[in-house]
């Protein structure tokens, strides 16, 4: 599905729209494109911590329940990190020069791109909702919970501190980007650092999956001030900080989020008597 994206947004442009149609539409057009994985991306996290069963009745000869095996787990969590990656969630130069400021009368919605920089296009806000489709699906409080369970009955199956690590070596400790994926990938870092906050905060996770979570966020805070000091990153390390001091009374930053998925528009849209 990440390919047919990427041949899509090649040769996404202004032929996306109708002649006469003010240009800056091609957000709202944009948007199905840019979030096309979104359904595939949640089939693969259900590999991740999976559970294959059936609603197996005494006496009917079916298998109840089975770990999805490690392997395939471990392969379904590559695939979901190819969906992070900055490069991914780059939108081109060449796609954001054709998409103006709305005119009057043409509003955003629920829609179009989330966006912080008041009138214009904003690239960083869409890649910050496209990353936390992906981690708020990994980093999911039932989820690692399952983790922890299914990789204290079967070793072979990967458990929770395994799963962080693999997104902390994708995302904070990849290999620096230059440019507008350098700012991404800040942008998917600190989408990463929020949503493993926010699991070890989770008052309805079990206290392994918490500890787990807490002990990688003072981890990363160990790695971010030994080994990369960057001053683009005072803010995660303040986050972190406070955090640290009092956990309770934290206030997570407010994440950008993705416009809905389908059905998209009013549902009397949909009616066969319209």
């Amino acid at each position: 599905m990440m390919k047919i994206r990427s041949i899509a947004m090649s040769h996404f442009g202004e032929n996306n729209i109708r002649m006469d149609t003010p240009m800056a539409t091609l957000d709202e057009v944009l948007v199905p494109l840019y979030f096309l994985h979104r359904y595939q991306t949640e089939a693969a996290s259900k590999v991740l911590g999976g559970n294959e069963y059936t609603y197996a009745v005494r006496g009917d000869g079916q298998p109840i329940t089975k770990i999805v095996p490690g392997t395939e787990q471990r392969r379904a969590l590559k695939v979901l990190l190819q969906t992070i990656d900055p490069g991914s969630l780059l939108i081109p130069e060449r796609i954001l020069n054709l998409i103006p400021p709305r005119p009057p009368g043409y509003p955003r919605t629920r829609e179009t791109f989330p966006s912080q920089t008041g009138l214009t296009f904003d690239p960083f806000a869409s890649a910050e909702a496209g990353a936390d489709l992906t981690v708020s699906l990994i980093l999911n409080s039932q989820r690692a919970a399952r983790l922890v369970q299914y990789h204290s009955e079967n070793s072979n199956s990967p458990g929770l501190r395994e799963v962080i690590d693999t997104l902390m070596t994708a995302t904070w400790r990849a290999k620096e980007r230059t440019g507008m994926e350098r700012e991404i990938a800040h942008t998917v870092d600190y989408v990463v650092l929020v949503r493993l906050m926010s699991l070890a905060l989770d008052a309805s996770a079990p206290p392994q999956v918490r500890a787990i979570a807490t002990d990688k966020v003072n981890e990363l805070k160990t790695y971010l001030t030994s080994s990369h000091p960057d001053p683009d990153l005072k803010y995660a390390l303040d986050l972190i900080a406070k955090f640290q001091r009092d956990p309770e009374d934290l206030e997570l930053p407010k994440l950008a989020e993705a416009p809905p998925g389908q059905p998209i528009g009013d549902e009397e849209d949909f009616w066969p008597w319209d």
